[in-house]
């Protein structure tokens, strides 16, 4: 580590001695945090960015809703407020997000990136001021996941003059929100400091009564020092810091398919005591340092602490949940126990898990003219560690007359007790090359990972060694990726693009000391955007990913037993296509109405390219054969909205249709959910569309008065079969607020 701080920070003392020809360090934030920032329309690959502005519009605290504005994203729902979102890019597994590389202000936020990706610990997307998401060849600059794209939240900004907002809302299941920060700049010295508050009592009806809701709490600060205007170096050092802290009543168990016909909303009285108990931590310290007006360096430092316990019901009566849910009728008896009509032992299962990821990055951008080219190098190194620490304990309560009561606390780690560790050095080279109308990009990145896997056993409580299972394994990889822009005049822009994806192998077995290959795959692209900036934008998009060794897994969340082995599924073939339009609507005799017209569209084609024996997990046991459909993956994503804006007010009426979306493999006819259908052989969940509206009225310089309806129809159609059984998406829901800005 010594001797890493050296390397990141020799380019600082090097540039250090040489004098500065302008003011370009960006005082406010810097591309550190941005990863597109004002360079999008140059990105060699798609970009999209979701600004204050439009997210103020919107007034969405669900990222789910917000994402599926952009194309190319897949999102299945789960509990309703977007808390724990599934989201993949460009046809990766959506469940948990552990496909895609999620970062807040460019740091990675994966509770352990490389070791144990699963995000169950999410930023809070309610306290975010912005929104930007990377696919192409661009990303391999955001590891460790590049095939199908990366996501960065923005935190609040840092005002340059003192600016203060506040929030409050409420609304139906006790939703509401708080909301406070305050900034200011003030010479050399910068602050801002937020709290955010969002909970609920939640929407599922939980036999015999209960809260099934969450409170969710953040506290974020951040302190800048920065030089003087008329510094000869131009350079900044800042430090924030992060707490979250949440509470939820929530379960992985849904509903069979008989009882949410009668009560989408039900929730069956062998998940009382299920609970979700989070903290997390995080502090960055970042050095921001512009010599010259072509040259930056921004290095960061990073330390990261997430602490999750979900414990949920796993059996009743001595079988699994998958079993009664598959067939309640002859695992009658579990299910009177499982809904509280009979008395039976039920055991339950607590998760404990400690997460810690740590790490420095470095990033140097230099741009420069060579004859008639226009260059620009970028530069970047992190070393990275992170760990999961993993408890898993199980204990027994018995069901009686519709309540749980404990009768055997179980030892901690007497069902999982392990640790799992990776250790990563990953660095990038990225040139881009202007010449009149045409930019050529080139990228590498190299990844080096270590994992090491610990399996304590189940009966050596105090990790003494004695029952020690030990694997790891070594992984080095080359991902090359270029891109080429074409600005045929102003309006009109062509790009192309390649790059080699990759996504790590997960821990090795102890067993037999094997190892899953690391996910590789080869992925194009092809586009066309159109920029009128009186009225008009659309950008067009066909991409494919051919993939030589997919990853499945087996996780509870997606299906599987809980294992969090990963497991190679050999060749497949992802691809499709995307649309996104956005058209300004302007009434001739009336110039200050305008209705801004906003439409996505998605086709994705996933199948299996190679016929294999799945042994579990994500996609079932059996034979899988090639041109088999991959799960989970919707073909058809539409997604429009239509605005209004007149003086003082403003309104955005959206709609949202996910397609028929396959959930087991397979390339036989679609079997949707029906009474007469036993839950195993259905393979497929029936189309849905949401509406949702929001309106904002600014009543003076400072107030704002909005409401938003959620879910306008009340549409309770199934939105998913996952983690285990039937759910509804979020019924119609009305939420009024206000907003001060000083």
């Amino acid at each position: 580590m010594k001797r890493f701080l050296l390397l990141a920070l020799l380019p600082s003392v090097f540039v250090a001695q040489h004098a500065p020809t302008s003011d370009s360090l960006r005082t406010i934030e810097t591309q550190g945090v941005s990863i597109i920032g004002v360079q999008s329309k140059s990105i060699g690959g798609s970009s999209a960015r979701i600004s204050t502005a439009e997210l103020q519009k919107l007034n969405q605290p669900d990222i789910n809703k917000v994402l599926r504005i952009l194309p190319g994203i897949q999102v299945r729902d789960e509990e309703g407020f977007g808390l724990r979102p599934n989201i993949g890019m460009r046809g990766t597994p959506v469940n948990r997000s552990a496909k895609i590389t999620v970062m807040e202000d460019g740091i990675l936020m994966a509770p352990a990136a490389y070791a144990d990706p699963a995000a169950y610990y999410f930023p809070t997307f309610s306290r975010m001021s912005g929104l930007e998401v990377l696919k192409g060849s661009s990303q391999i600059k955001y590891g460790p996941y590049t095939i199908g794209g990366a996501i960065n939240l923005l935190s609040t900004t840092i005002p340059s003059t003192f600016k203060a907002f506040a929030q409050a809302s409420y609304g139906s299941f006790g939703f509401n929100q708080q909301r406070l920060w305050v900034g200011e700049t003030q010479g050399m010295f910068s602050y801002l400091f937020e709290v955010n508050r969002i909970a609920a009592t939640g929407f599922k009806e939980l036999d015999g009564g209960g809260n099934t809701g969450f409170d969710r709490r953040d506290y974020l600060g951040k302190i800048r020092w920065q030089s003087k205007k008329s510094a000869g170096i131009k350079q900044h050092l800042q430090l924030k810091a992060v707490h979250t802290e949440e509470s939820a009543n929530e379960t992985y168990l849904g509903l069979n398919f008989e009882d949410f016909q009668l009560n989408p909303l039900r929730r069956y009285a062998g998940t009382q005591k299920d609970e979700l108990q989070l903290a997390h931590n995080h502090i960055v310290l970042q050095h921001h340092i512009s010599p010259f007006a072509d040259l930056e360096i921004l290095t960061s430092a990073y330390l990261t602490q997430t602490f999750r316990d979900w414990g949920r019901a796993n059996s009743y009566g001595g079988k699994s949940i998958n079993t009664i849910l598959a067939d309640n009728v002859t695992n009658l008896d579990a299910y009177r126990i499982m809904t509280g009509q009979a008395n039976g032992e039920v055991i339950f299962r607590g998760a404990s898990r400690n997460y810690t990821n740590k790490g420095v990055q470095s990033l140097l951008s230099y741009t420069f003219k060579t004859a008639a080219f226009t260059n620009k190098m970028e530069l970047g190194i992190r070393l990275h560690s992170d760990q999961a620490n993993r408890y898993g304990t199980q204990s027994k309560f018995q069901m009686s007359d519709g309540l749980m009561i404990l009768t055997e606390q179980g030892e901690q780690g007497n069902h999982e007790n392990q640790i799992r560790e990776a250790f990563s050095f990953a660095s990038f080279a990225n040139f881009s090359f202007n010449y009149k109308k045409a930019e050529l990009h080139l990228g590498l990145r190299r990844e080096s990972i270590i994992l090491d896997f610990y399996n304590f056993g189940t009966t050596d409580f105090a990790r003494t060694g004695k029952n020690l299972s030990r694997a790891s394994n070594e992984i080095i990889v080359w991902l090359p990726g270029a891109s080429l822009t074409y600005t045929l005049n102003p309006n009109n822009t062509f790009f192309l693009g390649l790059h080699k994806g990759f996504s790590p192998p997960g821990m090795p077995n102890t067993s037999s000391n094997t190892q899953a290959i690391s996910e590789t795959a080869f992925n194009y692209e092809l586009g066309y955007r159109l920029n009128n900036r009186k009225n008009t934008q659309l950008q067009a998009v066909v991409f494919r990913s051919d993939y030589t060794n997919l990853l499945g897994s087996d996780n509870v969340s997606g299906g599987g037993m809980g294992t969090g082995e990963l497991f190679n599924a050999g060749k497949a073939l992802v691809q499709g296509l995307e649309l996104s339009g956005l058209y300004l609507l302007k009434m001739a005799k009336a110039p200050s109405v305008q209705f801004p017209i906003q439409m996505s569209y998605t086709y994705t084609q996933a199948t299996f390219a190679e016929t294999f024996i799945n042994g579990g997990g994500d996609w079932g046991s059996g034979q899988i054969n090639s041109g088999d459909q991959i799960p989970f993956i919707t073909p058809h994503l539409l997604s429009g909205s239509i605005g209004f804006t007149y003086k003082k007010w403003s309104a955005v009426w959206s709609a949202n249709r996910v397609g028929l979306t396959r959930t087991t493999p397979g390339q036989n006819d679609n079997v949707i959910p029906t009474a007469n259908q036993n839950y195993i052989q259905v393979n497929s969940i029936q189309s849905f569309t949401i509406f949702d509206f929001s309106a904002n009225l600014q009543v003076n310089k400072s107030w704002v008065v909005y409401t938003t309806v959620q879910n306008i129809g009340n549409n309770l159609s199934i939105v998913a079969n996952l983690p285990q059984g039937y759910r509804s998406a979020l019924p119609r829901s009305l939420i009024l607020g206000l907003k001060l800005n000083l």
